[in-house]
């Protein structure tokens, strides 16, 4: 599984304003997200694994985000995020799933090694307690999942 980075935003139409979704095609270098916290260390209540609201996990050719924007608040923004370093192309689907439903993006994308894409969901409002998790849909390979960012 590869990430490409391509330059660039599309915005498809959505049938809603809670479910606006953005493709975009990040150009800049990739912004180091902290490790996450050593075993034995206890986790915050809320927050995730790679930053306050931000989970993250390590693929074999690349890496997978999801981070909770304007956290705390009603409505919420959640952004799924994959930055591809090796592989070859992929086509994907960006999902999340907000331990009551699971909320999809509006079409398949391809990515290459070198690619950094995201999708964004505007508008969200999430059950209370909401575990938010991001997930890769690879045509072909499977779903592939961060662990989850707590919400209290």
């Amino acid at each position: 599984m590869s990430v490409v980075a391509m330059a660039g935003t599309s915005q498809a139409a959505s049938p809603s304003p809670a479910a606006t979704k953005q493709y975009q095609v990040i150009r800049t270098a990739h912004v180091e997200i902290p490790a996450a916290s050593p075993k034995g260390i206890a986790r915050p209540n809320t927050g995730g694994n790679c930053d306050y609201y931000v989970s993250c996990t390590s693929l074999s050719n690349g890496t997978l985000y999801v981070s909770v924007l304007d956290a705390g608040s009603s409505p919420s923004e959640v952004l799924d995020q994959y930055s591809k370093t090796g592989g070859g192309t992929i086509s994907a689907d960006f999902e999340y799933n907000d331990g009551s439903s699971l909320h999809y993006d509006q079409g398949t994308f391809s990515q290459s090694s070198g690619q950094t894409k995201s999708y964004e969901w505007y508008q969200q409002y999430l059950p209370s307690c909401a575990q938010v998790v991001g997930i890769l849909a690879v045509r072909g390979q499977g779903n592939f999942q961060t662990p989850p960012v707590y919400m209290c």
